[in-house]
């Protein structure tokens, strides 16, 4: 197993780990607005900031992504091995940070227009 794989296989863990951890911070927010535990600017400015840790975190996978897929692209021009393999993870890289970016697009699109209702209210 190469150490591209391994790194892959611990970075895809801890974004997985990481994304889990936001998921129960919104629903914890989501149970406190219905209890009336917090008002709607409290519950508003929380979906900000679970925004912004996601915006954060899609960065973070989209840096993560790109430097496997250099470091593929690297060790192929110095071995000179361009074999299946090679071309199998390059594809796979090249998908997973183009499907990142787009979703990171979405994120920020919607951390933008989340703080605009905000300045409206």
């Amino acid at each position: 197993m190469s150490l591209i794989t391994v790194a892959g296989m611990l970075g895809g863990l801890a974004m997985v780990l990481l994304a889990r951890r936001g998921r129960r911070i919104a629903e914890q927010l989501l149970a406190d607005e219905r209890a009336g535990l917090v008002g709607p600017r409290e519950a508003a400015l929380g979906r900000i900031q679970q925004k912004e840790r996601s915006l954060s975190l899609g960065r973070g996978i989209c840096v993560f992504v790109a430097a496997l897929l250099v470091a593929v692209l690297g060790r192929a021009a110095v071995s000179g091995d361009w074999g299946g393999t090679t071309v199998y993870y390059a594809a796979l890289f090249a998908i997973l940070l183009v499907v990142s970016a787009l979703t990171l697009r979405k994120v920020s699109r919607d951390l933008t227009e989340a703080r605009a209702q905000l300045d409206r209210r």
